[in-house]
């Protein structure tokens, strides 16, 4: 009898330590499937939140792109030398060689400019600075027929009967904005023109007047072609923080690239792609192991599991800061770009303190990127920018608005001659020569100067008459600063006329 209890008290221990053993096991298969799946489902939302984050990023980008092609463009389809160049016809020699050669093609790059009306009676086409045959031209605007048409319809639902002739209805001013508002008769798309992705813009030619007398109402499209360089693209690229940024086919499905439409043309086959900054793919690497081994003890497992999603936090952490620092600053010069130059006016501006705008161009900077390639050019930018940091200090702010734009906001009352002696100075910055490549690289500025509240009620006023007054510095020979309280009002309202 005590022999068999024995044995009965053996077998309910054995059935006790299995059932222990059991229970541990599922405890430790609940606790690691409950890890991979917590951990699984953080990486996925951690993935997503990255990708989404750089679509905005990316789609912000091009939109921003498109609104600086269509602000050049402007300077051409809305103007009253233009508008006068079509009166009879199309344009001239002098006007192609002048405008689309040497400024549009030359300056800004872009790669077509047609000259046409709706109906394909005239046609101008000039194709990387040079005048073309008309059937060439005629070929091309094939490629973008339905933003013409659109074009068109634009400037015709903008016109209103207007003492004999016709109004093209005034832009919708919006205060926030910096760059002068256009009506809106322009029509935008993307398209794959010569094989290269390139930003379209379409418009027909109207004066600064908006006023389009009665046998002028037959218009000129003015169509513009921007190509999407790879420098454009590289730029970008260290803007936002991505690598591999190119444009792909809608229809391409390839495992890791993430897409997103651009521009907002239906008629586009391509997206823009890139490969996306994936923390997920690294903590799978790292913290696998680690869970296959620390799973065998349950305290192990909990701290490890603490100290991965700390980690994952942190990482998420400097990814959002990292972000929101690119959104708002330069990468290549590290001052704020024009993003970032904005909310600081707009805080300045809600104080109701006054503030000081300099708007300062490089001179000859393009020819040192012509001569001695992008890589002096970007030394050229980040010299300039350290000198104007260094010199404005604490006084304010000091922004690369793109290219060799620069922009200074100084916080407070200042009076005329020190505004003007500081400029002076930013100028005299840039003239310093830059050492590169065992020898002097030699540039200037011109600087344009405006000041709240005297110049203009809102940020976006002053900061047009300090471009005013910039252009001013460099139509009297460059390499000075002018104060807009020293041009005239009509040199102000015509420096940028086309």
């Amino acid at each position: 009898m005590a022999g068999r209890a024995d044995k009965g008290r053996a077998r309910r221990r054995r059935g006790v330590g299995t059932a222990i053993r059991m229970a541990a096991v599922t405890i430790v298969v609940l606790f690691g499937t409950a890890n991979y799946l917590v951990l699984d489902h953080a990486i996925d939302r951690a993935d997503s939140f990255v990708i989404e984050t750089e679509r905005t990023l990316v789609r912000n980008e091009f939109s921003h792109q498109i609104d600086q092609v269509v602000q050049y463009q402007s300077q051409l389809s809305f103007g009253d030398r233009t508008f006068k160049e079509l009166a009879n016809g199309m344009p001239g020699d002098a006007f192609v060689h002048d405008q689309l050669r040497d400024w549009m093609w030359t300056d800004f790059g872009f790669s077509w400019m047609i000259f046409a009306t709706p109906d394909g009676g005239k046609v101008l086409g000039v194709h990387r600075g040079e005048r073309v045959s008309d059937r060439k031209a005629r070929e091309k605007l094939q490629w973008v027929s339905d933003l013409t048409r659109r074009a068109e319809q634009a400037y015709r639902n903008a016109l209103s009967p207007d003492r004999g002739g016709w109004q093209v209805a005034p832009a919708k001013e919006d205060p926030d904005l910096l760059t002068p508002a256009l009506p809106e008769i322009h029509v935008t798309g993307m398209r794959l023109i010569d094989s290269v992705m390139s930003i379209v813009v379409v418009q027909a030619v109207v004066p600064k007047t908006l006023y389009v007398p009665a046998g002028r109402l037959q218009p000129t499209l003015l169509v513009t072609v921007k190509p999407v360089s790879q420098k454009m693209l590289a730029d970008a690229e260290q803007r936002l923080g991505v690598h591999g940024l190119a444009f792909t086919p809608i229809v391409s499905v390839e495992p890791g690239l993430a897409m997103t439409p651009v521009g907002a043309d239906a008629y586009n086959p391509m997206v823009a792609s890139w490969r996306p900054n994936m923390p997920g793919s690294f903590v799978w690497r790292s913290a696998l192991p680690q869970i296959t081994l620390f799973v065998l003890v349950f305290a192990g497992v909990m701290l490890f599991v603490t100290a991965r999603f700390s980690a994952l936090v942190r990482a998420l952490q400097r990814s959002e800061e990292k972000n929101a620092f690119l959104a708002r600053h330069d990468p290549l010069t590290g001052l704020r770009n024009r993003s970032g130059f904005d909310e600081e006016m707009l805080r300045v501006e809600g104080t109701g303190n006054g503030f000081a705008i300099l708007a300062i161009d490089l001179d000859r900077f393009k020819a040192v990127n012509d001569r001695h390639g992008h890589a002096a050019g970007d030394i050229v930018l980040q010299a300039v920018a350290r000198r104007f940091s260094d010199r404005i200090g604490g006084r304010g702010c000091v922004a690369r608005l793109g290219g060799d734009e620069f922009c200074v906001l100084l916080i407070g009352e200042h009076d005329r001659e020190s505004l003007v002696a500081l400029a002076g100075s930013l100028v005299l910055d840039t003239q310093l020569p830059i050492a590169y490549g065992g020898q002097l690289l030699r540039i200037g500025g011109s600087a344009g100067i405006a000041q709240f509240p005297a110049h203009g009620e809102t940020v976006h006023d002053v900061m047009v008459k300090a471009d005013a007054a910039l252009y001013a510095a460099k139509n009297a020979g460059r390499n000075r600063a002018v104060h807009v309280g020293d041009i005239g009002d009509d040199e102000v309202a015509g420096t940028r006329a086309a």
